[in-house]
């Protein structure tokens, strides 16, 4: 059985401000930061909606400097960019692929800080190492 065409809505129909356009676009955008919400959408269709498509399309103006300052979660870029690829769209069926890309983004997040300090310090100690050299590492010579 064939689904019936969907309306589309203007934003005058729904009575919708240009603001209240921008924040809902900002939360769904955000909410694609979400593996697992990404997977939801992927089992119950929504890729196969080539409406829904160029929808995804039409957001990528969320990648711009002007509206990316408003993002949150920016990992929510990354997967927008994802999700024009077909086989990522059919391997996010997968709940135990979504699963794992929520693992990674759990361990990132949980490491960020850590691994952050950690190359800083590995930063500091490269730039130190170079002056040692200059002023009295192996080979200088003395008056």
């Amino acid at each position: 059985m064939q689904q019936p065409a969907r309306r589309t809505w203007t934003d005058q129909e729904l009575a919708i401000t240009g603001f209240e356009r921008f924040a809902l676009e900002l939360e769904f955008v955000q909410c694609l930061a979400n593996p697992l919400y990404i997977n939801w959408l992927a089992t119950k269709h929504y890729f196969d909606n080539p409406a829904f498509l160029n929808y995804l399309k039409y957001l990528q103006y969320w990648k711009q400097p002007a509206y990316a300052v408003h993002i949150t979660y920016p990992h929510c870029l990354f997967f927008l960019d994802l999700l024009q690829d077909t086989d990522f769209r059919t391997a996010i069926k997968d709940f135990s692929y979504a699963e794992h890309i929520r693992q990674a983004q759990d361990s990132f997040f949980r490491n960020f800080h850590s691994n952050r300090v950690a190359e800083a310090e590995a930063e500091g100690k490269a730039a130190a190492a170079p002056a040692a050299d200059v002023n009295g590492g192996a080979g200088a010579t003395t008056a």
